[in-house]
């Protein structure tokens, strides 16, 4: 019984040796490698796009004209049946072009010709078969108010637009231009540095002898799986579900994605240590924009301290890596 017992505990031990694995790294070659992303680089004309994209986006609000069809007019409006609200009669600052035919009969034609600031009460029926059975044929009045109204062919370029978009009373069209091209070139960089990363991250684990703590790594799944099980229950749907609708993948793949962004991360480390590569003041200033923070402090203050640094690892270590690649 004794013999039984010892041989027992021995498969018992050789088995949990087998299943636990702990970290290891024979970093294989990471210079010289090739890679085929290219930064883009913003022109005027996409600037110009973008800025006529906004300028649609940001129409002028007139309030000096009457109201005619095609604008859209701004309006508060409650419904009254015999001097009572009914239900969704009722919206403040509600945008409707006028001609679109969005409500009932005749009360588009009635906002047409109102001057903003204008109120006026708008005796309708509503329509027989209308879908709500208990309006269907009813009398009721809408008192309207109409606030603004907008025009995309009324559309400018210029320091109002800027204003507009901006919410700044002092905003100029030139100020506008240059937030726009640094926000798309930080757009391009954000772009091509994590594709780049991608690319030769890769290709480094792959030339590489790469063991992930199994403890650590059975953790970081059940931290993923857990995390889009709960988002996934907020959308009434199961995880499977979720992960192929919200990010076309499969719970395998995903988790297999976990793994392999650990390796990432220990060659990464390992460069990193070996080459003692530090940021530059420029490239934490770089970190801090592309996370949409004004500055390294910033950037600190929202993520901590530990945090950063390693955002700082990563970024100066994929250029290092991008320079030191194959021209």
């Amino acid at each position: 019984a004794e013999a039984t017992a010892a041989a027992t505990e021995a498969v018992t031990e050789t088995t949990v040796s087998q299943n636990e694995t702990e970290e290891s790294l024979v970093l294989g070659e990471y210079k010289g490698l090739t890679h085929t992303k290219v930064k883009d680089e913003v022109t005027s004309g996409e600037v110009e796009a973008h800025i006529h994209s906004l300028a649609t986006q940001y129409p002028p609000r007139k309030t000096d004209r009457l109201a005619k069809e095609g604008d859209t007019a701004n309006i508060d409006y409650e419904g009254k049946m015999d001097d009572v609200a009914f239900e969704g009669g009722t919206a403040y600052a509600h945008d409707l072009e006028l001609g679109s035919g969005e409500f009932i009969e005749g009360f588009e034609e009635a906002v047409i010709g109102m001057m903003p600031g204008e109120e006026k009460d708008i005796p309708l029926t509503f329509p027989e078969d209308y879908y709500q059975e208990s309006l269907a044929g009813k009398d009721v009045v809408f008192r309207v108010k109409l606030n603004y109204v907008t025009n995309l062919d009324e559309v400018e370029i210029n320091d109002e637009l800027a204003q507009r978009v901006t919410y700044k009373k002092d905003a100029t069209l030139e100020q506008l231009r240059n937030e726009t091209r640094e926000k798309m070139e930080i757009n391009a960089e954000v772009y091509y540095y994590l594709e780049s990363a991608a690319e030769l991250l890769t290709q480094i684990v792959e030339n590489s002898e790469v063991t992930v703590d199994s403890e650590l790594a059975e953790e970081r799944v059940d931290e993923f799986r857990n995390q889009y099980t709960a988002q996934a229950m907020l959308y009434g749907m199961d995880y499977k579900t979720f992960l192929s609708a919200f990010m076309n993948t499969t719970p395998e793949q995903a988790e297999a994605d976990v793994v392999n962004s650990m390796k990432e991360e220990m060659v990464m480390n390992e460069i990193i240590k070996l080459e003692n590569i530090q940021a530059t003041d420029q490239q934490k200033q770089a970190v801090a924009r592309m996370n949409g923070c004004d500055d390294p402090e910033h950037l600190a203050e929202r993520y901590g301290e530990e945090q950063a640094e390693k955002m700082y690892g990563m970024y100066a270590g994929t250029y290092f890596l991008i320079e030191n690649a194959a021209k």
